[in-house]
């Protein structure tokens, strides 16, 4: 195999460290001989390659793979789809072994000694049901609008003895997408939150509110910098030309949102991060709800007052299949009422109700709180004034963060309030969060009282 673009372009293509390390771990296997990663994320900044591994992958999958494999490129476009298919044909085209024993078309590349075939996918996730893919390199898996064809595709694996989903994409704007969950849910195993050892995640980005000129993270984000197949010139001229924006986006690898002016002055909510101020069990604590049955999501926020500062915590939702489980929430309320001493639990009443009178007749303290003007804009202001003089502390959890830096403000007669603003980004947790909040510092710690009440 050669280069086909960039500095090498034309040599033979010899993996460095990284690309060799990332290659064995992807390719681990089990004492059964299995794959040990049948789902696997891998995160990078632009010019790092993507394409050339996709290929790779692909062409593993389609001539080491099982007899009969089904080997997909999936996207968010068909164009899209075509880089990494049509980087294999190139491949294929220029080796005398590959070309021996695949036959290239314009679409397809078929091994016909095991009747396996390599495709191109559209995007309609609908037309996808019926395949059974062996392997599929997922491309640009941010620009996914739904998790539709992921969905269809890793379900669609289940008949295969080992079959490998790989999805090579640069960050996002919405980590509530499929591919921020995917995103979260990595990090969670890496932090061992969550024990998953059939996901594969690798990520390759700059730290946190690091500097827009620190060499150290460019390197970090940008393994092909590190090994000199990619130009620091370049980087610095895109650094310095460049909308922050996107620098930190595709060059950084950093999850960031658009240019639409934030509710919050630029860094108030990450100077707000102190994962070590933790809730304590036994001590009281408010709950906001913010309750979706469908498209959005739904969020449950835990607040203390802990040295003098307001300790949030919040729990997130995604609907799976368009629904959410209601169930899982109101388990999940009986849970944390087993761990702390819970004041109040504020609900906003569109969507929650039934679920609300059911646990108000088990003798939890339920608070009907309604997001009309009169409630929502003194909220919304205490909220803010909490951020910004750093009287509130969060863990970070980047799910959460992004919904609370989604919000803008809506103005109204009496003042402003938060809404999804032109982003139509989810923001329930913070909605959650500005009830929580207003409840903590406007009613007194004291015996809970049972039942249903207005406020």
């Amino acid at each position: 195999m050669h280069v086909s673009k960039g500095i090498r372009a034309g040599d033979p293509f010899v993996l460095v460290p990284w690309q060799r390390q990332l290659i064995e771990n992807l390719y681990e296997r089990r004492s059964d001989g299995l794959l040990r990663y049948r789902r696997s994320l891998i995160g990078l900044g632009r010019k790092n390659g993507k394409s050339l591994l996709g290929s790779l992958v692909a062409l593993y999958g389609l001539i080491e793979g099982e007899h009969g494999a089904e080997v997909y490129s999936a996207a968010g476009d068909r164009r899209q789809a075509r880089v990494v298919f049509d980087e294999a044909k190139w491949q294929v085209q220029q080796s005398p072994a590959l070309s021996g024993i695949c036959k290239v078309y314009r679409d397809a590349i078929e091994v016909p000694s095991t009747h396996s075939v390599y495709r191109v996918l559209s995007s309609d996730a609908k037309l996808q049901q019926g395949l059974n893919p062996s392997t599929v390199i997922f491309d640009e898996l941010h620009v996914q609008p739904n998790s539709e064809l992921w969905d269809a595709l890793t379900l669609g694996s289940g008949a295969r003895r080992d079959p490998q989903i790989v999805a090579i994409t640069t960050a996002g704007y919405d980590l509530s997408s499929i591919c921020g969950t995917l995103y979260a849910y990595g990090q969670k195993v890496c932090r061992g939150e969550i024990e998953d050892e059939q996901f594969g995640f690798w990520w390759w980005e700059a730290p946190e509110g690091c500097d827009m000129n620190d060499r150290d993270a460019w390197l970090q984000a940008n393994p092909n910098l590190a090994e000199g197949l990619l130009d620091m010139e370049d980087m610095e001229i895109a650094v310095r030309q460049t909308s922050e924006v996107s620098v930190r986006r595709y060059r950084f690898n950093q999850w960031v949102r658009t240019a639409e002016d934030s509710w919050l002055p630029q860094g108030a909510w990450e100077l707000c991060r102190e994962p070590e101020l933790q809730l304590q069990p036994g001590a009281p604590t408010w709950v906001g709800v913010d309750m979706a049955l469908k498209r959005d999501t739904t969020a449950v926020v835990l607040v203390q007052r802990v040295e003098g500062r307001l300790v949030a915590r919040a729990k997130i939702w995604l609907p799976e299949g368009g629904v959410l489980d209601v169930a899982a929430v109101e388990s999940y309320l009986r849970e944390v009422a087993q761990q702390y001493d819970i004041q109040e639990i504020a609900f906003d009443p569109a969507f929650f109700m039934r679920t609300a009178e059911a646990l108000a007749e088990d003798g939890f303290p339920m608070v009907e709180y309604p997001q009309s003007p009169q409630r929502m804009v003194p909220a919304c202001g205490n909220l803010y004034e909490l951020i910004v003089n750093q009287k509130l502390a969060h863990d970070g959890n980047p799910l959460f963060s992004d919904q609370v830096l989604s919000a803008a403000q809506r103005v109204k007669d009496n003042g402003w309030t938060l809404s999804k603003g032109k982003s139509k980004r989810k923001i329930d947790a913070v909605i959650a969060l500005a009830m929580a909040t207003d409840r903590a510092t406007t009613t007194p710690v004291e015996a809970p009282t049972p039942g249903f009440f207005v406020v």
